[in-house]
C-alpha cells in the first residue's frame, strides 16, 4: 500500500494491517456470505452522517469516547471508525463559510433499540449530544450540527 493510500485510510480512521494468507489458510477459498454461518458473519456496523451548516466552526474533532446510548438498557455501541475528522487531540480545519460533512461508524446495536442517543462524553464542556434518535432498518443516519 502507497503511503498516500496509507494516509488516507488513517485520515478516514481505518488503519488496520492487511491479512496476509497463512500456510495453514489458502487465500483463495472465498465464500460466499449465505455460505458462512449467521453467527459467525461479521455485523454491519451503524453509520452515522453529520452534516456541518456553513458557519459552524474553523476545525473539528472527535473524541474516541462518543457513544451511542440505548434509552431502555445499558447497551453502548463504542465508535468504531470515523471519516473526514480528526480524533482528538488532533483538529482538522474545515471550509469555515461552506456546509462540511463527517461520517461515523459504530458497533452494531442490538435488535432491540428502538430509540438511541448519540454522547460525545469529553471532559470539558460542549461536547455533541443528539438525542432520542429513532432507529431505522438500514442503521444509517443523517444528523445536523448545530442540533
Amino acid at each position: 500500500m502507497t503511503r498516500r493510500a496509507l494516509a488516507g485510510r488513517a485520515q478516514r480512521g481505518i488503519l488496520s494491517r492487511p491479512m496476509s494468507p497463512s500456510p495453514q489458510s489458502p487465500a483463495s477459498t472465498v465464500l460466499p456470505v449465505e455460505a458462512i454461518a449467521p453467527e459467525v458473519r461479521p455485523l454491519d456496523p451503524v453509520v452515522v452522517h453529520v452534516r456541518c451548516a456553513p458557519h459552524y466552526s474553523h476545525s473539528l474533532r472527535i473524541w474516541q469516547s462518543t457513544f451511542l446510548l440505548d434509552r431502555d438498557s445499558a447497551h453502548t455501541s463504542a465508535m468504531i471508525g470515523f471519516e473526514n475528522i480528526s480524533l482528538y487531540p488532533h483538529w482538522m480545519p474545515v471550509p469555515f463559510g461552506r456546509p462540511y460533512q463527517f461520517t461515523l461508524f459504530f458497533e452494531p446495536l442490538p435488535k432491540s433499540v428502538q430509540v438511541f442517543d448519540l454522547h460525545e462524553i469529553i471532559p470539558e464542556p460542549r461536547g455533541w449530544h443528539f438525542p432520542g434518535i429513532r432507529r431505522n432498518d438500514a442503521d444509517v443516519y443523517w444528523l445536523d450540527l448545530p442540533n
